[in-house]
């Protein structure tokens, strides 16, 4: 479902699936197809997201399925839109101009958007740092180095913290004390909050995590 892909996609290109756990190199490209090898197996589960490592994908504007669902998700109230893989922020404009005054979440997790994160935050409402698709991208130490020196006070938005935050409650009753402690740790340096990922999408309690890290911001705070 994802022309740009297939168009950017080249011969020897690298592709990164569902955060970094799955690679594979491009061997072949055709107009909607692409042949690859295995590089690190694994299980690639449906619906995960898969980014070429080696230089950006364009995005021009929203995909047809993208239009689709603002479409049924603009008829509700208080509903916010999150924007992945923002470049700079002029990708707001496309989802305000469909659904004008919905709110704009602003994705930060390509290289582009860690140079470009203050046009970003000038053009959303919040932004989230998703260090799952930005460790794929960047490479894992250039990803913590850079994640530990960004300031959220330096955006006039809320900033808050993406990627494995409590993941241990994907599978388990209790998040580990480690990262109970980087929780706090992350409302110290001036996050805002935190987003949940696989802890509610595929994990086997999504009401008891949520209520969790509902409990415990407010008792951190």
């Amino acid at each position: 479902p994802h022309a740009e892909i297939f168009r950017d996609a080249r011969p020897g290109d690298t592709l990164s699936c569902d955060d970094d756990r799955v690679h594979l190199r491009v061997t072949s490209v055709a107009r909607n197809r692409l042949v690859a090898t295995s590089l690190s197996d694994g299980t690639l589960k449906p619906r995960k997201g898969v980014n070429v490592v080696e230089h950006p994908v364009h995005l021009e504007d929203l995909t047809a399925s993208d239009v689709a669902q603002i479409e049924v998700a603009k008829t509700f109230e208080g509903v916010s839109f999150a924007c992945s893989f923002m470049r700079d922020g002029r990708e707001a404009s496309w989802i305000r101009e469909r659904a004008p005054g919905a709110k704009v979440v602003g994705k930060v997790e390509r290289a582009e958007a860690i140079e470009a994160i203050a046009s970003i935050g000038s053009c959303v409402d919040a932004v989230w740092i998703c260090r799952g698709d930005l460790g794929a991208q960047v490479g894992l130490a250039a990803m913590a180095r850079w994640v530990s020196a960004f300031r959220p006070e330096t955006l006039p938005v809320p900033t808050l913290m993406a990627g494995q935050v409590l993941e241990h409650l994907t599978h388990h009753a209790d998040p580990t004390r480690s990262e109970v402690c980087h929780l706090h740790d992350l409302l110290q340096r001036g996050y805002a909050g935190v987003v949940l990922s696989d802890e509610t999408a595929i994990g086997h309690d999504p009401v008891l995590a949520a209520t969790l890290a509902s409990d415990l911001l407010r008792t951190l705070a």
